[in-house]
C-alpha cells in the first residue's frame, strides 16, 4: 500500500485535523454578552444543552414562562428546546457551557456519562453553596477552554472527562442545595457542618460532646439527627473516618501500624489495633497482607 493511502491518525484514533465541531463549547459571559448590553433576548436551541454559571452577581434568568432574579454564585441548567434569556449586570463573571445532547444522551439525560445518571437535567438554578466546589468548578471550565482551544492528542478524551467532573460538579452542589432549601434544611446544616469539623478534627480524637458544643447544639440532639438522618450514632461516623484513614494509609503507605496509629491520634498502638479490629474484623497488619481495596 502506497504511504499516501495510509490514514494518520493520533494515539486515540482521531483524525490529524478535526472534520466535525467538538461536543462542548466554552464562552466567558463577557464575551458573549458585552457587545449586546449584557443582554441576551429568549431564544432555544434544538440541540444544544447549556450551564450558565456565574459568581457574585446579580443577573435575570428567563426560563420558558418563568423569571428568575438570582444573586450571588449560581449556575443555570437549561436543556435542549427551553426558552432562555438572561440579563446580567455590567462586568458579571462567568462561563456558558454549551454541550451538543450527542454527549449527554439522546433523551438529554447524562446517562451515557458513566455516574452521572442522578443528575437531574432539567430547567433550574442551582445555588453554589461551597467555595472549593466553586474552585474545582472554575478549574474544569479553565482546562476545557485550553482542551477546545487546540486540537491535541486525546483531545476527545479529555474533552468527555472534564465534563464528566463539570456534570459531577453540578450534581454535588443539586444535592447539597436540596439538602439546605428542604424542610429539614437547617438539621441538613448541622450534620453538613459535623462532616466539615470531623474533616478537621478527626485525628484528635475529640469527643462527641466537643463536637456538639462546636455545632452550638446538645450531644442528644447530635445524637437524634445522626440517628434520624443516618441511621448512625455520631460516634460511629467519627470512626468511620479514622478507620477510612487508617486502611488508605495500610493500602497506598509503606507507614507501620505504629506510625499510623500515632498520626491518627492514638497514643497506644496496642489500642489502635483493637479498634480497628473491633470495626473491620481483621488486624490492621491482616487487611495490609489481603490487599483489600477501600
Amino acid at each position: 500500500m502506497n504511504n499516501s493511502t495510509i490514514p494518520f491518525y493520533d494515539l486515540y484514533g482521531e483524525a490529524f485535523i478535526r472534520k466535525e465541531p467538538n461536543v462542548a463549547h466554552v464562552e466567558d459571559i463577557a464575551h458573549r454578552s458585552l457587545g449586546l448590553g449584557w443582554e441576551i433576548e429568549p431564544h432555544r436551541h434544538n440541540r444544544l444543552s447549556q450551564i450558565v454559571a456565574v459568581f457574585d452577581n446579580n443577573w435575570t434568568v428567563e426560563l420558558d414562562d418563568r423569571q428568575l432574579q438570582l444573586g450571588g454564585n449560581w449556575l443555570v441548567l437549561i436543556p435542549a428546546g427551553v426558552v432562555h434569556g438572561f440579563h446580567f449586570a455590567s462586568q458579571t463573571k462567568g462561563f456558558v457551557l454549551s454541550i451538543n445532547d450527542d454527549l449527554l444522551g439522546a433523551n438529554g439525560s447524562p446517562n451515557s456519562l458513566a455516574g452521572l445518571a442522578d443528575l437531574v437535567w432539567q430547567p433550574q438554578a442551582v445555588e453554589f453553596k461551597d467555595a472549593l466546589q466553586i474552585s474545582h468548578f472554575c478549574s474544569y471550565i479553565n482546562l476545557l477552554q485550553q482542551e477546545l482551544s487546540a486540537d491535541q492528542l486525546g483531545q476527545n478524551m479529555a474533552v468527555n472527562q472534564l465534563v464528566q467532573l463539570i456534570l459531577l460538579t453540578v450534581l454535588r452542589q443539586q444535592r447539597l442545595h436540596a439538602m439546605t432549601v428542604g424542610n429539614g434544611s437547617r438539621e441538613s446544616t448541622l450534620l453538613l457542618k459535623f462532616r466539615a469539623l470531623i474533616e478537621q478534627h478527626y485525628t484528635e480524637q475529640l469527643a462527641v460532646k466537643e463536637y456538639a458544643q462546636r455545632l452550638y447544639i446538645s450531644v442528644s440532639k447530635l445524637n437524634r439527627l445522626c440517628q434520624s438522618l443516618l441511621n448512625d450514632s455520631p460516634k460511629a461516623i467519627i470512626h468511620q473516618r479514622l478507620v477510612i484513614e487508617a486502611k488508605r494509609r495500610l493500602i497506598y503507605t509503606k507507614q507501620t501500624v505504629e506510625e499510623i496509629s500515632g498520626l491518627l491520634g492514638f497514643s497506644d498502638p496496642a489500642y489502635f489495633s483493637r479498634f480497628f479490629k473491633q470495626i473491620v474484623g481483621v488486624t490492621a497488619g491482616a487487611f495490609r497482607q489481603q490487599g483489600n481495596i477501600i
